[in-house]
């Protein structure tokens, strides 16, 4: 708590100082394992070279390779948190539609390799920053695709709903669903709940799509869809409230 200059305690706000922190926790924290990695099979490899047999030689580079990437991917969601944080927003007329032709388009690769269905209604237009609401239905769209049942066919669906100062979106889904009790967890940064060998990627969708949606005057949530998949339902401010 803060103190006024009137000697009353004032609660302390959330700020960029405490983001930062958080930030340079996760760096020096959740990135240590895959560099530990690295630097370990790296030194196995410059002592045993010449003693190990060439098919663990390629295991060990195998591994190396894995942990680069996934530190390379990493950083890269980060990074991503990070200029979150500092870019400033630059709102304008966002016409959403196009937004979700765009990530529709980005995204066919994967909807033709898992035979995924994606459906939305006409959607509105908003103040807000163009760049930031492609990122965010593309993170969310990415995810209810990605996390599918084995054998069932994604499907995905958005809703909205329009209030009268805000629209409410949901982009629900038929896939594996979460746990209730991970409801929160799954917006910390990096936070996974399956392994790489199920469901590859470094945990960052999630974080980065509430960030974007803070940041444009919403809030986010998570609860079932019904068919027994995921539904992520969040709010956009009609006229483009929020902070940078």
């Amino acid at each position: 708590m803060q103190e006024t200059r009137q000697g009353v305690a004032a609660p302390v706000v959330s700020s960029a100082e405490d983001d930062f922190r958080d930030f340079a926790y996760i760096v020096s924290h959740d990135l240590a394992g895959p560099v530990r990695t690295i630097a370990g099979f790296s030194q196995l490899l410059t002592e045993e070279v010449d003693k190990l047999p060439r098919e663990e030689d390629r295991l060990h580079l195998e591994l190396i390779l894995e942990s680069s990437q996934k530190l390379g991917e990493m950083i890269q969601g980060l990074l991503a948190f990070s200029r979150l944080n500092t870019v400033p927003r630059a709102p304008e007329s966002v016409d959403l539609e196009i937004t979700l032709a765009r990530c529709h388009m980005e995204l066919q690769p994967l909807i033709d390799a898992t035979k995924a269905q994606l459906s939305y209604p006409r959607m509105p237009e908003i103040m807000a920053d163009p760049n930031r609401m492609f990122s965010l239905f593309y993170y969310l769209l990415e995810n209810a695709i990605k996390f599918h049942r084995r054998d069932v066919m994604p499907d995905v669906r958005v809703f909205v709903d329009e209030r009268p100062t805000e629209w409410e979106f949901c982009v629900a889904d038929n896939g594996i669903g979460i746990d209730p009790m991970f409801y929160d967890d799954v917006f910390r940064p990096l936070r996974k709940l399956h392994t790489d060998d199920a469901f590859p990627g470094v945990g960052m969708g999630l974080t980065l799509a509430r960030k974007i949606v803070l940041q444009h005057g919403g809030v986010m949530h998570i609860e079932a869809s019904p068919s027994g998949g995921t539904a992520v339902v969040f709010t956009l401010a009609k006229v483009g409230a929020g902070k940078s």
